[in-house]
């Protein structure tokens, strides 16, 4: 058997899709075939050819859209051995989500469209990559509701409050998964209406999920929690701050549509006390809009085939609001 053949063949379905078109197409032919798709090559994330196949590949899982990619790179390239990564995507689609690089996994923020508006709050809370707002509130003021943090509870997603339409349920009322509830908003007409609620447990145990799924991921051990004062606290460790606790706190509302995020401050503890406020200071304000870009177009992208119209926080408690465009 040709080596190159024989190593695809050992690949996951994700790795071996990618290497193919890595491999035999060019950056025109890529091109064409998103287009032949129904993609916008150029608006896909990064500028590196490698990027963009994988971020190809995983718009085309997120929409349905696999098999049809692979048939078109068949029909391309019919000499190749394409015989994996066809009945992969025919039976399981869902592992073109996670389609690692040469360097290691890269995570899709979703396994659909509609699931990546549940874990919006995980997209979020990366805000804290290279965030830091000196002013506003004094460290002890935010610091201080986060010092018990927030325990995730894969149960308690079972619990999120969906409204369609006019009908409200949980998805253990209804007796579907979380994943399965969240699908059902994937398949609404245009411009119907709908609303998830989730409280701190809940956004808590949905980033920690996110983090987990992305070996690379620079923050872990995430506790989110939604404030009397309307703003978001997320208190995590940072990888490249020595794993030191980091807490933002920041604003998200509805604009045009879009989910548009406003920090508020950013403390960073260097002394490791526990359950006490002395130690925090300021984070650097160097990277703020940096950050705040990053992770405005991560929103986006989450988000593009909804309208969003209300964003609300309230005392352990956020609801998100819109139509499906």
């Amino acid at each position: 058997m040709d080596p190159n053949r024989a190593r695809k063949q050992n690949q996951a379905p994700a790795a071996a899709l990618r290497a193919l078109l890595m491999t035999y197409f060019s950056d025109a032919e890529l091109q064409t075939l998103a287009h032949d798709l129904g993609v916008d090559y150029e608006a896909l994330p990064g500028q590196a050819k490698s990027t963009k196949v994988i971020q190809l590949i995983q718009t085309a899982a997120r929409q349905g859209k696999i098999v049809d990619l692979v048939e078109l790179g068949r029909a391309e390239r019919p000499h190749l051995d394409w015989n994996v990564v066809g009945v992969a995507a025919a039976t399981g689609p869902r592992q073109f989500l996670f389609v690692p690089d040469e360097g290691g996994p890269v995570l899709a923020a979703s396994p659909d469209r509609a699931l990546r508006i549940g874990i919006v709050l995980g997209a979020l809370m990366m805000f804290l990559l290279a965030c830091g707002f000196g002013g506003g509130l004094l460290a002890g003021q935010i610091v201080r509701v986060t010092l018990n943090p927030v325990q995730p509870d894969p149960d308690s997603l079972e619990r999120v409050n969906i409204k369609i339409g006019d009908q409200q349920f949980t998805p253990q009322g209804a007796g579907v998964s979380f994943a399965g509830a969240l699908q059902m908003l994937n398949s609404l007409p245009a411009g119907m209406p709908f609303a998830i609620q989730v409280d701190n447990v809940q956004a808590t145990t949905l980033a920690d999920e996110l983090i987990k799924a992305r070996p690379d991921a620079p923050v872990s051990d995430p506790h989110l929690r939604f404030l009397a004062s309307s703003q978001i606290s997320a208190n995590v460790r940072v990888g490249r701050l020595g794993n030191r606790r980091v807490v933002l706190a920041y604003t998200a509302r509805a604009e045009g549509g879009r989910i548009v995020i406003t920090p508020v401050a950013a403390w960073v503890n260097l002394i490791e006390i526990p359950n006490i406020t002395f130690g925090w200071f300021p984070l650097p304000q160097s990277a703020q809009d940096e950050a705040t870009r990053w992770v405005q177009a991560e929103l986006d992208a989450a988000a593009g085939g909804f309208w969003f119209s209300d964003v609300s926080v309230e005392e352990d408690r956020l609801t998100i609001a819109g139509a499906r465009r």
